[in-house]
């Protein structure tokens, strides 16, 4: 499964994904792993949460994190949950299409069984709105 909120800057994107990644965890008989790109939650998070700073291993494209969410899922077996915050800041470019970015990780998702959610900050996008990947 794949799931991402849009939504303005500073609308709360990351106060929703950080509380479902804490809900997820206390739920998950395995591994949960949240990507930022800063360690501002470092503090906020609960140890059972694998906390990832994607600037430590230079992601800055879409091809590159992809890589990194592939590589997470073949090196754990018990991987259950993914959650990418601030995924264009991550990815520094938004030309990168995300749709087809989405369906590569749906891809992902379907043969390994990891769930994967994602916030995605849209300038044009008012309100807050959750999707899911088909």
């Amino acid at each position: 499964m794949v799931e991402y909120i849009t939504g303005v800057n500073g609308i709360g994107k990351t106060k929703i994904l950080a509380q479902t990644a804490i809900a997820t965890a206390q739920l998950s008989k395995g591994n949960v792993v949240y990507i930022d790109c800063s360690d501002k939650l470092n503090l906020k998070m609960p140890s059972n949460i694998r906390l990832v700073n994607a600037k430590d291993y230079n992601i800055s494209s879409a091809f590159g994190l992809y890589g990194f969410l592939a590589g997470l899922c073949a090196g754990d077996f018990d991987l259950t949950d993914v959650f990418v915050d601030s995924t264009l800041e991550i990815i520094s470019n938004n030309k990168t299409n995300i749709k087809d970015f989405m369906e590569i990780v749906t891809r992902i998702s379907d043969r390994t069984g990891v769930n994967f959610y994602f916030s995605i900050c849209d300038e044009y996008e008012k309100e807050l709105i959750h999707q899911s990947v088909d």
